[in-house]
């Protein structure tokens, strides 16, 4: 062989070998991506925030076996749903856990306690929650995934409506979800021609609802609407010690709500996200040995929808583009619809509880 050909020879094995250390190296050096969790695991909230943990779980633990050159690494984060926690925790995850994306918070007040921040530091924030538009300076960041508020209430008031209740009272509290909630109930019932008696809104802390819930009865309303979380199981213990003959009706009730009331809740209508559609029921149950309940299969969504965008990219502006561009995603919790003046829709239904089980009547 010739020195020229001997030459050529060396190069070619070269340019082999290091084509093949640099495809071993593509093959055994995953892409890093660290997202962040806003969540709850204390408080009134925790038994929320461990369905939210558990659907964020699971969704991870699916995109990992499907896509084992990314990954991913979880921190989450307690914020015990309060909107200074929610802040200091946004702050540690961006700063000391230079996390990368971060999914949450679960409530609205949340929400609207980081979003200055977010919009600040374009870091980009998927939400589990829901947050009225004049509290969002970046409309796409965070991008917030759950039924808008009024809209949700608005369909429940003409629920109760078409029932043929034409008086209410309702009892809600001055956290912003729940006075959202409860005022949009109010507002609707009267608009379809119904008379709202009286309308507590109280402290989200309040440990006594019986002199609101007095108020409410002297006047003899039909029907009552719990626009609460956080009051629903000292407001329908009052009622029933009341002996409020009447119905009752209420928004988005968790599996630990409606068994913590399963001696005084029977007959309670309430509306939230509808059932969930396809396998996950049975995925989950698997894993965890339990139903789902809200907002388990809502946050196997959220997790999802971040996770397409960090398939596609693991760059920072290129997954806030994405947010941007995001309109509609069909996930466990059926067709989720962003619209153009960025109202998030959600399939909803009518709901009863029935010795501590919910049930969907519509």
């Amino acid at each position: 062989m010739s020195r020229n050909s001997k030459l050529v020879a060396a190069v070619v094995v070269v340019v082999l070998l290091g084509g093949y250390a640099v495809y071993k190296n593509s093959q055994s050096t995953p892409d890093n991506i660290k997202i962040g969790v806003l969540g709850i695991a204390s408080g009134d909230g925790a038994a929320w925030g461990e369905s939210a943990r558990r659907g964020i779980n699971l969704a991870v633990e699916e995109f990992k076996k499907e896509n084992s050159m990314i990954a991913i690494e979880v921190v989450y984060e307690d914020t015990g749903g309060d909107p200074k926690r929610a802040v200091t925790s946004y702050q540690k995850l961006i700063s000391i856990d230079r996390a990368d994306v971060i999914i949450g918070p679960l409530f609205q007040s949340e929400v609207a306690a980081i979003a200055p921040l977010v919009a600040k530091d374009g870091v980009p924030v998927v939400a589990l929650s829901y947050a009225p538009l004049q509290n969002r300076p970046n409309l796409r960041n965070p991008l917030v995934i759950w039924m808008d508020a009024t809209i949700e209430a608005q369909r429940i008031a003409e629920y109760v409506y078409d029932q043929g209740a034409r008086t209410a009272g309702v009892l809600g509290t001055k956290d912003n979800w729940e006075n959202e909630v409860s005022n949009a109930f109010a507002d609707k019932f009267q608009s379809l021609g119904g008379t709202i008696f009286n309308k507590e809104i109280v402290q989200s802390d309040s440990v006594d609802t019986k002199l609101p819930i007095t108020r409410i009865l002297s006047q003899k309303p039909e029907a009552i609407f719990l626009g609460t979380y956080y009051q629903f199981v000292s407001g329908l213990k009052t009622l029933k010690n009341l002996r409020f003959p009447g119905k009752v009706y209420s928004i988005e009730v968790d599996s630990y709500l409606a068994d913590q009331t399963k001696a005084y809740s029977s007959g309670l209508r309430f509306i939230g996200p509808d059932f969930y559609v396809g396998d996950f029921m049975n995925k989950f149950e698997a894993r965890f040995g339990q139903k789902p309940g809200i907002p388990a299969g809502q946050s196997y969504d959220v997790a999802n929808i971040l996770l397409s965008f960090i398939r596609k990219s693991r760059n920072a502006q290129d997954i806030l583009q994405m947010m941007r561009d995001f309109k509609e995603y069909k996930g466990v919790s059926g067709t989720i619809t962003v619209t153009d003046d960025n109202k998030v829709l959600f399939p909803t239904a009518i709901f009863e509880i029935q010795n501590g089980q919910v049930v969907k009547i519509q």
